[in-house]
């Protein structure tokens, strides 16, 4: 038997991921208000927090097919950074970026719509980025490329020019660890062709 995979997210990174390993799934974005991290929460926590309440929302209406939630974060020193809210808000985070590692955090979750199992992971990668002039990042956010990003940029994009280099997987940081994502996918259906 084969199950759909349903992406609760209308991300263009996460559907061209997901077309590239020639999985059969659907969009169904959650509607959640993305929520603020509570005082003091752990960053993966946080970020499995939210993957959770968008699989939750969107398996709702649903009684087959298997969930996919995610939420991708830049975190450092401890500072959670998600998307800018504008052109100043970004521009603070690419210059508190600059010249550091920092933690792309994706929490994910997958929840069977027929028994409601639920398995929620994160993957974790480090970042390097080099030392940025304020010439680079103007001229990076005049590209606009910054919009909807968590910490900023895109490592798929222009913004792969300011990664000295990175440790772990590189999907992750495009918002979709999609080797954990397959493990734990075949692990909820045991070995059920997905």
């Amino acid at each position: 038997m084969r199950t759909k995979l349903i992406l609760a997210s209308s991300s263009p990174r996460r559907i061209e991921i997901l077309n590239k390993m020639g999985l059969d799934f659907e969009v169904i974005p959650s509607n959640i208000e993305e929520p603020e991290p509570m005082p003091g929460e752990d960053p993966i926590g946080f970020a499995k927090r939210v993957a959770t309440l968008k699989a939750t929302q969107v398996s709702q209406n649903l009684l087959e097919g298997v969930i996919l939630g995610t939420d991708t974060i830049v975190e450092i020193s401890g500072l959670i950074l998600g998307k800018p809210n504008g052109r100043d808000s970004a521009r603070d985070m690419l210059r508190l970026l600059s010249g550091k590692i920092h933690r792309v955090i994706t929490g994910f979750t997958i929840i069977d719509g027929r028994n409601r199992r639920l398995i929620s992971d994160s993957t974790v990668t480090a970042v390097k980025f080099r030392r940025l002039k304020d010439e680079d990042i103007e001229n990076y956010l005049d590209r606009g490329e910054y919009m909807d990003k968590a910490g900023a940029y895109a490592i798929q994009g222009y913004g792969s020019n300011f990664i000295e280099y990175i440790r772990g997987c590189y999907y992750n940081v495009m918002g979709l660890p999609i080797e954990r994502i397959m493990g734990a996918l075949k692990h909820l259906l045991l070995e059920e062709e997905i």
